[in-house]
């Protein structure tokens, strides 16, 4: 299934190029500007993720429209532009793929499983990434508070999707 580029650029124009970069460069290891196979599992492991080899092959196969063996900015932009869009995936999924695809980020950040997102788990996700954003608690807090709807001080998966539909914690990080 080949993707056109005006696809890719038509996406949601909410998500932010630079922060986007900043994702795709932590995945590229190297800085080639591709993701492979290794690097994409590395960096899911380091996120908590245990991919199966044979369910990697799987996942390299539908991000990489151009069939080169390797993800480049713009097929990763699909994809990250995909999860964080309402509607249809790119690839003609359902929103219900989406939900799947929301509900598996949500759980990255939900460290302990008790259904929220806390300052501190924010905080140590955001610090193995390796962003500069969220780097102190005071940062951490102001995130959740701008999509804290029901003022628990932590994020439940609902006020989640909402965000990560509005462009994600980049989006309200404030910098």
């Amino acid at each position: 299934m080949q993707i056109e580029r005006e696809k890719v650029e038509s996406m949601s124009s909410s998500v932010d190029e630079s922060e986007l970069r900043k994702v795709f460069q932590m995945f590229d290891k190297n800085d080639d500007g591709q993701i492979t196979k290794k690097e994409l599992g590395e960096s899911l492991k380091n996120l908590g993720i245990y991919i199966p080899d044979d369910e990697l092959d799987a996942t390299m196969g539908k991000i990489d429209t151009n069939g080169d063996g390797c993800v480049d900015v713009q097929e990763f932009g699909l994809l990250y532009r995909s999860i964080i869009s309402d509607g249809e995936s790119a690839d003609g999924g359902s929103k219900g793929d989406d939900e799947d695809g929301m509900r598996e980020a949500f759980d990255v950040f939900d460290q302990n499983g008790d259904g929220y997102i806390t300052v501190e788990e924010l905080r140590s996700v955001l610090a193995s990434l390796g962003l500069k954003q969220g780097r102190t608690v005071e940062e951490c807090r102001l995130m959740i508070s701008k999509v804290d709807a029901d003022g628990d001080r932590r994020v439940d998966f609902k006020e989640f999707k909402q965000m990560m539909r509005g462009g994600g914690f980049s989006a309200i990080g404030g910098s």
